[in-house]
């Protein structure tokens, strides 16, 4: 689904739910992410992999949101770092994502806050047994929902994010082999698309 589209789901809602409790609060919310989701986000597969890899994932960066009432923007930046590891071959790469964010909120002492983001400026780089690939493309969007508790002028807040990312790296610069002689690692195409996601954690001030 296209960021349009995403966003006009997102106004539809807002428009839906508005009635509901609009807020009269100003807003400032931080979080962070606490925990991210494990999947296997290697590029290239080793054909004779003799064990089960080990996939390690983690997460760190924040999230800056300014709400005025019920609508607002925000600011995320997310660097995720993702491994695997089996016998023949140790992957890594580390992914750094910048999202301009757009939110909506509604309710007063127990609030409920979604939006989307675009993917505004990042980087990719990833090592396979020391052999590093050349990144051409980044690009992506995300969607997230927030949920607050309002007590004496903070709020504290658990989130969860979901980021989709299409990365591109130059053809010739994927191999075939890495430190062997024969064919034995492989990959369907040099443009590939994944997702990540992190639970969050956070607080925020109201005006």
């Amino acid at each position: 689904m296209s960021v349009l589209r995403f966003l006009t789901l997102i106004l539809l809602f807002t428009t839906l739910l508005g009635a509901c409790g609009r807020s009269d609060l100003i807003r400032i919310r931080l979080l962070a992410p606490v925990s991210e989701g494990k999947k296997d986000h290697s590029i290239l597969t080793d054909t004779e992999e003799p064990s089960t890899p080990i996939y390690t994932n983690t997460s760190s960066g924040g999230s800056l949101y300014f709400l005025f009432k019920s609508i607002g923007l925000g600011y995320t930046t997310i660097t995720t770092k993702m491994e695997k590891t089996d016998t023949n071959l140790k992957e890594e790469t580390t992914l750094v994502t910048n999202f301009t964010d757009v939110a909506f909120g509604i309710g007063e002492n127990y609030s409920f806050m979604w939006g989307a983001g675009v993917l505004s400026g990042g980087k990719m780089e990833t090592s396979l047994n020391s052999f590093n690939l050349k990144n051409n493309y980044l690009g992506g969007h995300s969607i997230f929902f927030v949920l607050g508790h309002h007590g004496f002028g903070f709020e504290t807040l658990l989130g969860y994010r979901t980021n989709f990312i299409k990365a591109e790296f130059e053809e010739s610069n994927l191999p075939l082999t890495v430190g062997k002689t024969s064919q034995d690692f492989t990959y369907e195409s040099n443009k590939i698309s994944f997702t990540t996601s992190q639970v969050q954690l956070g607080i925020g001030f109201t005006f």
